[in-house]
């Protein structure tokens, strides 16, 4: 029990007066007129009757009296749990339980004391209230709409789980806001149950909660954790004796105050253990270790990386997927006898690694429509005449999703004829040998061959000098893609069905221009390539919450099995996936199929023409900011949510600061009572001294004289 004015009690004092006056009692004596009586000696006189209670039923009545009095001025009442007090209050509730569920409330037991205060704020539920459960973490799932069921809502918190996924309470508070926005009760609550972890929160989200609404932060942090967690994995790449081999490096984080010591950290690569080293980490430290090199000698192998185990074991495991380095295969077609017209675009292929580059040339002569088989990019390099067969072939491929580059010079593929192939229509050559020559003036820098080189010290493209090139009439679906300082068309784009066309209206040799010998040709060829190609190399892992579009490695799959429709699974891909719990989604027909990384693991994809080859796998790994428990403090959290401080009184948990001692006394109002039973103890004892007072004067007889 607590008291609001704890001073009144120094009015107990006054018990002490009535105590005094039953003690010191008054007696009734006729005085006696005598003689002398200086012969008589003198005898103190002492009365035992003085110092007794003769009456103990009095005393008690006025000492209650007095006792409650004080007691009903020092305003009692009794600590109840915070949830139950509120729900003494007047009015039906709108409670929404805002329970987080994100990875680093796996850590310890700190989920399992979530879901205890989420069942507090569930049986403190009463008549006419309703409550709605509501589990967050990156994403937000309205697990239970308002009901007043309690036991539908506990069961809920029962089967809530620890997830993978990141911490942000913006989203949980907005939807918290909308539910109380469209709430016809008169009160209005929210419970935010979490470990207030601080990279969870953006600052200047600011949440506005309906007139009256209260925003109750319910902490189960813990401010000394002690965690080690894998925070970053390096997997560079080397080739020895035609292998390509992978070097793991792994980087630890320490971001308690206990020092690890010989945490044994493995690398296992389809779960068997290939390396295992000791390593130990000192307080708040980081510390890395490197593991000898190994093969990757298939496709879609599964990698796991486990460091010791603490009390939150997500962070202390790692996944990644290795492949072979896929090659992006590509067809150089040349005019019959220029040989030597395609050595810069050969030399410049053969010199990336990131992809790596597989080039064939051919002279148009010797093209079939089986040319086109597995090929990632046809370039046509200042080719002669196209038979009327390839032409049909080349077609085909492109609207299937093939790349074709289109390099002019002296020739025309088409002979001057039309083709839905060429972006626009060509032109006779435009001589620019008089002075310096043209260069480029204008980059589309918002297209992906050129966003690289938005910054100038990534090169200047203006430096290159063209003393021919061809004029080019684009037509309105076309892009151009760069010019000439003349205003010319120096490189446009069509699309082409699922296929991509560009067109560069110079060479890629020296006779034409000095392009190929500027150190921008290299990269800029590079990239057209990937462009073209539509290559996108597969990460080695992926965080959860990613989309992930399974479309362009399983069209590698099926070009590798040996389909020549290389782009129709992107368009026609079905089959299954597997997560990393066990649950199994179908992938349709139509459009590219993607799929939302929800946990942490691996997950399996097996399509339809991929033979028995090993299924695409993806690994996912949680955000690292989840491994950072660094909390706020609840009130600056509220404060910083809505933009009242949350003020906390003396005797109130700082869990609830929306309720005061005041508010919990004045609901109990124990001091009316105590009042009304002191005056009738003030009542009885008035009445009960009239009583004995009117009964001693009845009994007294005064001494008379004959």
């Amino acid at each position: 029990m607590s008291f609001l004015a704890p001073l009144f009690f120094v009015g107990l004092a006054a018990i002490g007066i009535p105590i005094l006056v039953h003690l010191i009692q008054r007696e009734r004596k006729d005085v006696i007129e005598f003689p002398s009586l200086m012969f008589l000696r003198r005898i103190p006189y002492q009365s035992v009757e003085r110092r007794r209670i003769h009456n103990w039923l009095l005393l008690l009545l006025r000492a209650a009296a007095m006792a409650l009095i004080v007691a009903a001025f020092s305003r009692p009442f009794l600590k109840v749990d915070p949830v139950k007090a509120a729900a003494l209050t007047s009015g039906a509730r709108e409670v929404v339980v805002l329970l987080d569920r994100s990875a680093s409330m796996g850590y310890g037991d700190h989920f399992a004391r979530a879901k205890a205060e989420a069942k507090k704020i569930v049986d403190a539920l009463r008549g006419e209230d309703k409550g709605t459960l509501v589990l967050f973490a990156r994403n937000t799932e309205q697990n239970v709409k308002a009901t007043q069921n309690r036991g539908l809502l506990s069961s809920a918190i029962d089967e809530a789980t620890v997830s993978s996924d990141s911490t942000r309470y913006g989203p949980a508070l907005r939807l918290a806001q909308t539910l109380l926005g469209q709430s016809q009760l008169p009160r209005k609550e929210v419970y935010l149950i979490s470990d207030f972890q601080k990279s969870g929160w953006a600052r200047q989200e600011e949440i506005h909660l309906p007139e009256g609404a209260t925003l109750t932060p319910i902490s189960v942090a813990e401010f000394e954790t002690s965690d080690l967690s894998i925070s970053s994995v390096t997997l560079p790449r080397s080739s020895f004796s035609g292998e390509e081999r992978v070097t793991p490096t792994v980087g630890l984080t320490n971001r308690g105050s206990e020092t690890f010591t010989n945490v044994a950290v493995k690398v296992l690569i389809d779960g068997r253990e290939i390396g295992s080293k000791p390593v130990t980490v000192g307080p708040n430290t980081s510390a890395s270790v490197t593991f000898p090199p190994f093969t990757v000698s298939e496709a879609n192998m599964q990698g796991t990386i486990r460091a010791g185990t603490d009390k939150l074991p997500a962070n202390n495991v790692y996944y990644f997927t290795l492949s072979p380095s896929r090659p992006v295969s590509v067809l150089i077609v040349q005019a019959e006898g220029a040989a030597g017209t395609s050595d810069y675009l050969t030399t410049a292929l053969q010199m990336g690694n990131t992809p790596p580059f597989k080039t064939d040339v051919q002279p148009v002569s010797r093209l079939t429509a089986a040319s086109l088989d597995r090929r990632s990019v046809v370039i046509l390099n200042d080719a002669s005449a196209l038979s009327s067969q390839f032409d049909e072939a080349l077609k085909h491929y492109v609207e299937q999703g093939g790349g074709l580059l289109i390099v002019t010079g002296d020739h025309n593929p088409w002979g001057g004829g039309d083709t839905p192939l060429l972006p626009g229509k060509l032109g006779a050559p435009v001589d620019r040998t008089v002075g310096q020559g043209g260069t480029l003036g204008y980059l589309d820098y918002s297209h992906r061959i050129f966003e690289n080189f938005k910054d100038p010290r990534q090169g200047n493209f203006s430096n290159s000098r063209f003393l021919r090139y061809r004029s080019l009439q684009l037509a309105p679906t076309d892009r151009a893609l760069a010019r000439f300082d003349d205003g010319a068309v120096a490189m446009a784009e069509r699309k082409v069905g699922a296929g991509r066309v560009i067109i560069f209206t110079a060479t890629l040799d020296d006779s034409w221009d000095d392009l190929p010998k500027r150190p921008m040709f290299l990269p800029l060829l590079h990239e057209t390539m990937t462009y073209l190609a539509q290559y996108e190399d597969v990460a080695p892992w992926y965080t959860v919450g990613q989309m992930l579009d399974v479309s362009a490695p399983l069209a590698s799959l099926v070009r590798e099995g040996g389909a020549s429709d290389a782009s129709a699974p992107a368009r026609r891909a079905t089959g299954i996936v597997m997560t990393p719990g066990g649950k199994q989604l179908t992938l349709g027909e139509g459009g590219a199929p993607s799929i939302e990384l929800g946990e942490q693991g691996f997950y399996s994809v097996r399509m339809q023409g991929t033979g028995e080859r090993r299924p695409f796998e993806a690994a996912v790994n949680q955000d690292p900011g989840e491994s950072d428990l660094t909390p706020l403090q609840p009130a600056e959290f509220v404060a910083s949510a809505t933009g009242h401080a949350a003020v906390t009184p003396t005797g109130q948990s700082l869990e609830h600061p929306d309720l005061t001692p005041e508010d919990i006394e004045k609901k109990q109002s124990w001091w009316w009572f105590l009042l009304v039973g002191g005056v009738i103890a003030l009542l009885a004892e008035a009445a009960m001294s009239n009583r004995l007072s009117a009964k001693a004067a009845a009994g007294f007889q005064p001494f008379r004289q004959a």
